[in-house]
C-alpha cells in the first residue's frame, strides 16, 4: 500500500472540483500556520508556478473507502494483511488498483486494528487524468473525493466538544451527489448517487447507524446546493433522521476549497491516489532527490554538530586558561613569590605556604590560646598557695615542663592534680638538689591528652 506524497514544498495549491464541463478552482496559499483561499481562472493552473500544486479527486463512484479489521494488536503487522483482506471484499482485483493505508486504530477490545483505505483502479485513475489532461490541467495529486468533504466539514464545522450526534455531509452537484457519513470527527463511510434517492440514502445511513440517532445533523455543500433543493431532500429524510440542516458558507467552492488546503496542510487521511506508475513526473523527481536532499541535510546537521563543538572546546580551554591564571595569582599572593610554583602545582604550593606559615606563628598564637591562659593561671596560682618557687617553665599547646623548688616534694603533687584535671598528663620528678640549696628540687613533665589535641 502506498503512502501519502509529501507536498511540503508546496506554498501554493489550486483544488480542481470538475463539476461536469464547468471545472470549479480555488487557489490556496500557505503562509506559516495559516491558508488563504480566492478564486481563481482555469488558465491560472494550465503552468503552475515554481512550489504550486494542482489537487483533483476521484469522485466517490471512481473510488471507494474500506474500513479493514485485522485481528492483530501491532499496527505494523497489521498493515502487512490488510491487502489481503481487501482483496476479499472488492470485486475486483486489488492488484489493479492504487491503494493507500490512511491511518489505522486499536478495536474496542484492544486486541485488534482497525485500518481506513482508500483506493481507486488504475483505469479509473487514467480516465481521470485523461479527461483532466482534455481540460488542460495536469494535477499533482488525486484526492478521494469523500475524505475531502469530510475533513472540510471537521475542519470549517468542528463538531462541539464531547458530541456524538452523526453527521452527514451531502455534495450537490451537476452530476453527481455524494453522501459522506460519521460521527463525531470519524469517518464512517460514503454512497454516490446520480439522482436524489431517498431509499438509497435511508439504507445508507441504517447501515451505518442500525440504531437511528435522536438527532442528525446534516451539512450541504456543492454548486447545486440552493435553498429550494436543499429543502425538498432534507423534508424527505428529516422522517426518519430528524435534526439540524445547515447549508456551508460558499457551498459552490466547497470541494474544490478542501483539495486546495489538504495539498498544502497534512492530516489523518491525507491522500494521493495518482501514486505508482501514476506518479506525477514532478512528484517522481523530488522523490529521487530525496536521498540526496537528505544527505545534504545530514552533512550540514553533522557540519553544524562540529562547529558546535569546535566553539564550545574553545570557550572551554579559554575558561579553563582563564581560572588557571586566577589560580596562579591567588598561590603567588600567597606563597609572595612566584618562584617554586609550577603549573598544576598552585594549591599545593599554597598550601605548604600555608603550613610553613601557620607553624611560625603557633609562639604567637599561643599568648592568645585561652586554655594555655588557663593553664598558666593555675600553674602560677597553685605555685604561690603552694610557696613553690619556680625556676623554669617552658609551655606549649602540646606539652610543657616546670623546674623549681618546694619547701616539702609532696607539694607538687597538688600542682600536678591541678593539672591532670585541667587536660594534662603530668609526671612529677625529683631532681639534684642545686649545690648549696636545702629545698627539694622537682620537675613536673606536661603533656596534652590525645582526645584534646
Amino acid at each position: 500500500m502506498n503512502s501519502p506524497t509529501p507536498t511540503d514544498w508546496a506554498r501554493t495549491a489550486y483544488g480542481i472540483d470538475e463539476n461536469g464541463d464547468q471545472p470549479i478552482l480555488i487557489k490556496a496559499v500557505r503562509r506559516g500556520r495559516s491558508l488563504s483561499f480566492s478564486k481563481a481562472d482555469a488558465t491560472e493552473a494550465f503552468t503552475p508556478a515554481s512550489r504550486t500544486v494542482l489537487a483533483a479527486c476521484l469522485f466517490q463512484r471512481e473510488s471507494f473507502t474500506r474500513w479493514l479489521t485485522a485481528p492483530i494488536a501491532s499496527a505494523r503487522k497489521a498493515a502487512t494483511v490488510f491487502h489481503s483482506l481487501l482483496d476479499v471484499q472488492l470485486p475486483f482485483s486489488v492488484e489493479d488498483c492504487e491503494v493507500a493505508l490512511l491511518g489505522t486504530t486499536p478495536t474496542d477490545d484492544r486486541t485488534g486494528t482497525r485500518g481506513l483505505v482508500a483506493g481507486a483502479r488504475h483505469e479509473d485513475i487514467e480516465k481521470k487524468l485523461a479527461g483532466l489532461a482534455r481540460s488542460g490541467l495536469n494535477p499533482h495529486l488525486l484526492d478521494q473525493e469523500s475524505l475531502a468533504l469530510w475533513h472540510q466539514g471537521i475542519t470549517e464545522y468542528p463538531p462541539i466538544r464531547g458530541e456524538v450526534s452523526p453527521r452527514v455531509v451531502v455534495y450537490l452537484g451537476s452530476d453527481r451527489i455524494t453522501l459522506v457519513a460519521g460521527q463525531s470527527a470519524i469517518f464512517l463511510g460514503a454512497l454516490s448517487l446520480r439522482q436524489p434517492e431517498t431509499e438509497a440514502i435511508h439504507r445508507f445511513l441504517k447501515s451505518h447507524f442500525p440504531v437511528a440517532p435522536t438527532i442528525t445533523q446534516f451539512l450541504w455543500t456543492g454548486p447545486d446546493a440552493t435553498l429550494g433543493t436543499v429543502e425538498s431532500l432534507y423534508v424527505a429524510l428529516a422522517v426518519r433522521w430528524p435534526g439540524s440542516s445547515k447549508v456551508v458558507r460558499d457551498p459552490k467552492t466547497f470541494l474544490a476549497r478542501a483539495l486546495a488546503g489538504r495539498a498544502l496542510t497534512p492530516c489523518p487521511t491525507s491522500c494521493n491516489l495518482r501514486s505508482g506508475r501514476h506518479l506525477h513526473p514532478e512528484l517522481a523527481r523530488r522523490q529521487e532527490k530525496q536521498p540526496t536532499l537528505r544527505g545534504r541535510a545530514c552533512l550540514a546537521s553533522g557540519l553544524l554538530l562540529c562547529l558546535v563543538n569546535i566553539v564550545w572546546l574553545a570557550a572551554a580551554q579559554y575558561r579553563i586558561a582563564e581560572s588557571q591564571a586566577s589560580l596562579k595569582a591567588l598561590a603567588i599572593e600567597v606563597v609572595g613569590s612566584p618562584r617554586g610554583i609550577q603549573a598544576g602545582q598552585e594549591v599545593l604550593a599554597a598550601r605548604r605556604a600555608m603550613d610553613q606559615q601557620t607553624k611560625a606563628m603557633d609562639p604567637f598564637l599561643a599568648t592568645v590560646d585561652a586554655p594555655l591562659r588557663n593553664s598558666l593561671s593555675t600553674i602560677l596560682s597553685l605555685a604561690t598557695e603552694e610557696r613553690l618557687t619556680l625556676e623554669t617553665l617552658t609551655l606549649s599547646r602540646k606539652n610543657g615542663v616546670i623546674h623549681g623548688l618546694a619547701p616539702k616534694f609532696e607539694q607538687t603533687g597538688k600542682l600536678a592534680q591541678q593539672l591532670n584535671e585541667a587536660g594534662w598528663i603530668t609526671s612529677v620528678e625529683r631532681k639534684v638538689q642545686p649545690p648549696g640549696e636545702e629545698l627539694p628540687a622537682f620537675v613536673i613533665g606536661m603533656e596534652r591528652h590525645r582526645e584534646k589535641k
